[in-house]
């Protein structure tokens, strides 16, 4: 470590007027992208859906497997995850604002793309590819830059205050989403008018973003930096790198496969349970934002875990839609403890120089999750036949990685201290 120098307040973006208060400009700003773009991200959730109609009414005749959507999924993440290698380091060098605009075109382009598909081709592949690169990058940059605007020892909170934005957002995707349903009964218009709306959020997004890094200083250009391999050998994060892979997989069961699961049973639409998951994860957030300074983050993160697993579970013997609202809660409640304690707990081991690179290792195992399961829990579905059965052992099975896991953190990490304890640095 001896060949990284103390950073300057110039370099490592530490600015005379730090966020101090959540009713600052620029975190209202911040508030309202985040907004935003996890509202345009929500309303794609009807992306199994789409993709099983692309296949049966599509041009081309093919034969749709639950596993299909994920492994397109696949596709898109394992894409990001190879940008997310030059990613960090990119915003560490050219500054947040260049990184976060080209990560928005991106996604503007992958939305295009499904707005313009008719029928399944190589070009869904490339649009999921773009899309997914670009949003991951968005949300790398978002999360940076939030950090970079407040005091080390406030970091968790304000991005869980932050973050409770993106619960808004998951609320009213799906109602959106729901209401094109209602007044776009075709399908064939339904479907790209999902898409195009959320084209439209972005755009409203990159707005934003170019008005909350106005005023950000360029970084100092340096002639050697470490590489990102380096970096990840010098400052890994440990253990919570498992926990921010097992969120992935959690996540992405109710937002890829629920749609199927729903429509197999009759139960209607997500918009519902993504409404209770939403409202559950904002009222803990915003009345427990502090709570990481009082009882620490790694209780936080068990509490998580358990809540979590115990969602996935609740949805196996589900026979009422109304049912599934006991999932929603349960998992609601263990996202709000979760993803602010992940980020902050990942990246917090980078000198504050350096924090592109952490907070964007952090979400990129997040991302290593989501794309290493999604094809998996599909296949799971599959073996069922595609019918209830199948649907309901991979509830069953999903439910058991972040229990298993919560084990293994309480006997690991439980007993240890938070720095962040009692207001420390």
């Amino acid at each position: 470590m001896a060949d990284v120098q103390p950073p300057t307040p110039q370099q490592n973006g530490v600015s005379s007027a730090l966020i101090d208060r959540p009713t600052h400009p620029v975190f209202i700003l911040s508030y309202v992208a985040n907004l935003v773009i996890v509202t345009a991200n929500a309303a794609t959730f009807v992306f199994a859906d789409w993709v099983a109609w692309l296949a049966e009414h599509g041009e081309v005749n093919a034969t749709y497997h639950e596993e299909m959507p994920g492994r397109v999924i696949q596709y898109g993440v394992f894409a990001a995850l190879v940008a997310r290698i030059f990613l960090g380091q990119s915003i560490d060098r050219y500054g947040v604002r260049r990184v976060w605009l080209v990560m928005s075109t991106l996604a503007l382009c992958g939305l295009g793309i499904f707005a313009s598909l008719t029928t399944l081709s190589p070009l869904l592949y490339v649009g999921r590819i773009l899309f997914a690169t670009g949003l991951a990058g968005m949300f790398t940059s978002g999360m940076f830059h939030i950090q970079w605007c407040v005091t080390d020892n406030r970091r968790t909170e304000f991005i869980a205050l932050l973050g409770s934005s993106g619960f808004v957002g998951m609320m009213l995707g799906p109602q959106l989403a729901d209401f094109l349903r209602w007044v776009c009964p075709d399908r064939a218009v339904f479907f790209p008018a999902v898409f195009q709306m959320a084209f439209v959020l972005i755009l409203i997004y990159v707005v934003c973003v170019i008005l909350v890094t106005r005023h950000m200083p360029a970084p100092q250009k340096k002639s050697a930096r470490p590489t990102l391999i380096k970096l990840t050998r010098m400052y890994w994060p440990g253990w919570v790198m498992l926990v921010s892979m097992v969120m992935g997989v959690v996540f992405t069961v109710p937002s890829l496969y629920l749609v199927r699961f729903n429509q197999h049973e009759n139960f209607g639409g997500i918009a519902t349970y993504w409404t209770t998951y939403a409202i559950t994860a904002f009222l803990f957030r915003i009345r427990t934002a502090a709570l990481s300074r009082r009882v620490g983050r790694y209780r936080l993160i068990l509490l998580g875990l358990v809540a979590q697993g115990l969602g996935l579970w609740a949805i196996v013997p589900v026979t009422e839609w109304w049912h599934l609202l006991f999932s929603a809660i349960l998992c609601g409640f263990g996202h709000a403890f979760l993803f602010p304690s992940i980020v902050s707990l990942g990246s917090g081991t980078f000198p504050p120089e350096y924090r592109g690179s952490g907070t964007n290792l952090t979400l990129g195992f997040l991302d290593l999750g989501a794309g290493l399961s999604a094809p998996l829990l599909g296949r799971i579905i599959d073996v069922g036949d595609s019918g209830v059965d199948g649907f309901r052992t991979m509830f069953m099975v999903a439910g058991t990685v972040p229990l298993a896991v919560a084990t293994l953190w309480f006997f690991l990490k439980c007993r240890l201290t938070d720095t962040e304890v009692g207001g420390g640095n």
